[in-house]
């Protein structure tokens, strides 16, 4: 093939067009996956520049994780049904991609959201909070004995959230039925929880109403401490405590060193 000066580009100029090395195009080169159109016998290489849309394939799919190998292998049989089949294949990758990805921003933005209004309570106030209906993915847990059961409840917890493709918003929470609290069993949780989306994922749902709420901050082995002041303070206010208690960590590990500090928040739906 003789070389035209309108399609035809040295290494550099080619390089420069498609904004990569030299040195990757004499990489690829070598090991056969992308070659210059034409090698003349002084030595100079001329690719083509209608080589760019193969290359920027090559750069998608290398990108996507696809080994050299696999890509070197396609374009040896490349065929239009040999495509068809590989961008079909690819973009079902990038749309589990795309899913993580947005579920992953979605984690961030309620991580930044709760981390700034958990840094301005005061943990030691009782207060009102009005709440919708929201949904919950709930799992039985074992009696809290030891670390194994707390183990086993989390693991059989997170299997099922992977079985149903359930993406984890936030931290786990639990759940504590307040007639256990009025017998101060602290520790007797019946559910762990994760907050879903998808009503058809959920398995329990809030009620909406008036919540009472506080704050702990002294790590779970004084949390009957604030447990105590949430009933003694309902007492003297004549409120009723139904349905479940529920524990929310708000500063987890990602922000305070030890689960001593952690900031978790009770919150409990009340009748007056």
């Amino acid at each position: 093939m003789n070389m035209n000066p309108q399609i035809h580009l040295t290494t550099g100029q080619f390089a420069k067009l498609i904004g990569v090395s030299k040195d990757t195009l004499f990489h690829y080169d070598k090991i056969g996956i992308f070659s210059p159109e034409i090698k003349a016998e002084n030595g100079y290489r001329y690719y083509s520049i209608y080589q760019s849309d193969v290359f920027y394939v090559i750069a998608m799919l290398k990108e996507l994780g696809v080994p050299l190998k696999e890509i070197k292998e396609y374009l040896e049989k490349r065929s239009p049904d040999e495509l068809i089949r590989l961008l079909e294949k690819e973009a079902n990758t990038i749309a589990r991609k795309i899913n993580r990805l947005q579920a992953m921003k979605q984690l961030i933005k309620e991580k930044l959201q709760i981390t700034r209004v958990a840094i301005g309570i005061n943990p030691f106030e009782i207060g009102y909070e009005e709440k919708g209906e929201a949904g919950l993915f709930v799992t039985e847990v074992k009696p809290l004995t030891d670390d194994k059961h707390i183990y086993d409840s989390y693991y059989h917890h997170y299997r099922l959230l992977e079985k149903y493709n359930i993406g984890i918003s936030h931290s786990t929470g639990w759940m504590i039925d307040t007639k256990k609290i009025s017998a101060r069993d602290y520790l007797g949780y019946d559910y762990l929880y994760t907050k879903v989306d998808k009503k058809a994922y959920a398995n329990f749902t809030i009620d909406k109403g008036t919540y009472l709420v506080a704050y702990h901050s002294g790590g779970y082995s004084s949390i009957d401490q604030t447990y105590e002041r949430l009933t003694i303070f309902a007492k003297e206010h004549d409120l009723i405590l139904t349905g479940f208690f529920y524990e929310d960590v708000l500063l987890d590990e990602l922000s305070m060193e030890g689960f001593e500090k952690y900031l978790v928040k009770l919150s409990v739906r009340i009748n007056k």
